[in-house]
């Protein structure tokens, strides 16, 4: 986690860190992470955002695991967000990795 502070002293938070297909935090820091049911994972942060922060996730992992595979953010807040990793028919545990960004408290 980092708070970085713009030309007028206004603070911008980023988080970021890696998610292993059983929902434990593979690495990086600011956040605890947990596995809701298949394929779905909530990320909470440890300082909540001020507002409403931008999370990017990717897919992470072996090609012929995961070349077919998505992840969808579902809801975002400034204490978490959810997503969704996927095959195109169905919810399946991958792991990922993501950044999420914004204004800091």
């Amino acid at each position: 986690m980092a708070i970085f502070k713009d030309d007028h002293e206004h603070g911008h938070q980023h988080i970021y860190g890696g998610v292993g297909p059983d929902g434990s935090k593979w690495f990086g820091e600011g956040f605890e992470s947990q596995k809701i049911k298949e394929g779905t994972y909530i990320i909470k942060f440890e300082c909540p955002f001020d507002g409403i922060p931008a999370p990017v996730c990717t897919i992470t992992g072996n090609e012929w695991k995961t070349f077919n595979m998505s992840v969808a953010i579902v809801e975002v807040n400034p204490e978490y967000f959810i997503c969704i990793t996927s095959s195109p028919d169905r919810p399946i545990d991958c792991a990922f990795t993501f950044i999420a960004f914004g204004d800091a408290k």
